[in-house]
């Protein structure tokens, strides 16, 4: 009866051994797994830098002074659950003011009013920059806290830029553009995982 007793607790010494085993792979398997997917995931992350350098492609193709994100008839994704934020840059040839001004937003579809998408969008909806030509970064115009249960359709935002110097006091029109957006879910992995 010893030997079985000493057999039985060995064994379930070796059983418990291998459990915790176990347990600590599979810990440090999720973990690496998630750090790996989050990484991955994050590469998105560097949208801004893609931003800047889309930004400049568009100033290349157009020639114009002023160039957003949206101009383009491929909506850009806005996600629910967070802030977005709508980038404007300018290829300024001298020191001056812009002004920034959110005209209109809507979506054109009945499950989403242009009256709850206004709601969503951070005041002011009037931003000025003082902007010189060394100054070649992009702003931020608009920012909308888009809750997670907003209607996945694509939305509107027309913006009017207006640019002052101290030699032309008086505003000029630069830029009058439909920016166009579409709000799409991030996906379950990427909310689920990071």
């Amino acid at each position: 009866m010893t030997k079985n007793k000493k057999a039985a607790i060995e064994l379930s010494v070796g059983t418990i051994i291998i459990i915790v085993l176990g347990v600590t792979m599979l810990i440090l398997g999720m973990v690496l797994v998630r750090s790996i997917m989050c990484k991955a995931i994050g590469l998105t992350a560097g949208v801004s830098d893609t931003a800047d350098k889309e930004i400049n492609r568009i100033f290349g193709t157009s020639g114009g002074e002023v160039a957003c994100i949206g101009e383009s008839e491929e909506a850009v994704k806005l996600a629910p659950g967070k802030t977005n934020y709508i980038t404007c840059a300018v290829h300024a040839s001298e020191q001056a003011k812009y002004k920034f001004t959110l005209i209109n937003a809507n979506s054109g579809q009945a499950a989403l009013t242009s009256a709850v998408l206004n709601s969503w969008i951070q005041k002011p909806l009037t931003r000025t920059y003082d902007i010189g030509p060394s100054d070649g970064k992009s702003k931020d115009v608009i920012a909308i806290n888009l809750p997670d249960n907003a209607a996945e359709v694509p939305v509107t935002f027309q913006v009017k830029v207006e640019k002052t110097t101290t030699a032309n006091p008086i505003s000029d029109a630069v830029y009058d553009q439909n920016l166009h957006f579409e709000i799409k879910r991030l996906g379950f992995i990427r909310s689920a995982m990071c």
